[in-house]
């Protein structure tokens, strides 16, 4: 007879008990100030000594990675398009950047120095690297100090915060083929990832010339271009995550998407999926990635 009311009630209870209970995704990693839009305001990181965050931005066009320590300091690559320059500059916000240690140029072309002009008027940068065949132009065009650009060599390394070190794989020395392009390997303690800034089959085979071995991620070259991303990359890096950056107008090629399925490599789009965060200890490495206007998390390992 009061068996029905007896249980209902218990499930009311039941009900009222883990309301109360924290939710288990919601982060400690992210401060999300909501708005109308629930648009993020800022995000803290929460670094610990030794841990380093690859942040591949959010931006409709062109590229651009912030690195960052739990020190404060900022190395960034590219600067992304001028057309992205909204979703820029909140991210860098979001992020609390305030200056730059280091600036990367995988390339000097519109679609990666972009916002650079808004850079370098509103925050220091203190170095700036890039391609030594593009160093002349940039100066004469960007009206930077001629000692704050540092040129690089193919097989020249160099070392920024917290022993990120990053070795030049390769240098594109053809003006037909976006000149001055670059492959670099971010080593990390025990990770490494391939940031490829030319998509070509040269730029494949130099790169695998290193003997670079297993990576961990890879930031497909030329915005998916089929000329690059090749079978024979891929069976040498062996990668486990791929990023793929949105060049306005033009879609990843069909071809790369297939080789990077075939090899169980999972493929992350900053433009589709928010802002790939990359969480890097000695040990392990953890992703999360945030839409800048629905902040949904999707943790991965």
């Amino acid at each position: 007879m009061y068996r029905k009311p007896v249980v209902l009630f218990v499930l009311f209870l039941f009900m009222i008990t883990i309301s109360r209970f924290p939710d288990e995704i919601a982060p400690d990693l992210f401060m999300v100030e909501k708005t109308g839009g629930n648009v993020i305001k800022d995000l803290d990181l929460n670094l610990k000594s030794g841990e380093v965050v690859f942040s591949f931005l959010e931006l409709s066009s062109g590229e651009s990675t912030l690195i960052q320590n739990h020190k404060g300091q900022n190395i960034l690559i590219n600067t992304g398009s001028l057309s992205s320059k909204r979703q820029f500059r909140q991210q860098l916000s979001i992020f609390g950047v305030e200056k730059i240690d280091a600036l990367i140029f995988t390339n000097v072309g519109k679609l990666y120095t972009g916002n650079l002009p808004w850079l370098l008027k509103h925050m220091k940068v203190k170095q700036i690297y890039l391609a030594e065949q593009s160093r002349d132009q940039f100066v004469q065009q960007f009206s930077v100090n001629d000692e704050q650009v540092l040129p690089l060599k193919q097989n020249d390394t160099f070392t920024v915060f917290n022993g990120l070190k990053i070795d030049v794989a390769y240098i594109e020395d053809r003006k037909e083929f976006h000149e001055g392009g670059l492959a670099l390997v971010l080593k990390y303690k025990k990770h490494q990832f391939l940031y490829m800034g030319v998509a070509s089959k040269e730029a494949d085979e130099a790169v695998i010339s290193q003997g670079i071995g297993d990576t961990e991620l890879l930031k497909v070259g030329g915005f998916g271009h089929y000329f690059g991303t090749s079978e024979h990359l891929l069976n040498h890096i062996d990668s486990e995550i791929a990023v793929i950056f949105k060049k306005e107008g033009y879609n990843v090629s069909d071809d790369v998407s297939r080789r990077l399925q075939e090899h169980w490599t999972e493929i992350l789009l900053p433009f589709k999926q928010g802002i790939v965060m990359v969480k890097c200890n000695d040990s392990e490495y953890k992703i999360t990635t945030v839409p800048l206007i629905a902040p949904d998390l999707a943790l991965q390992s």
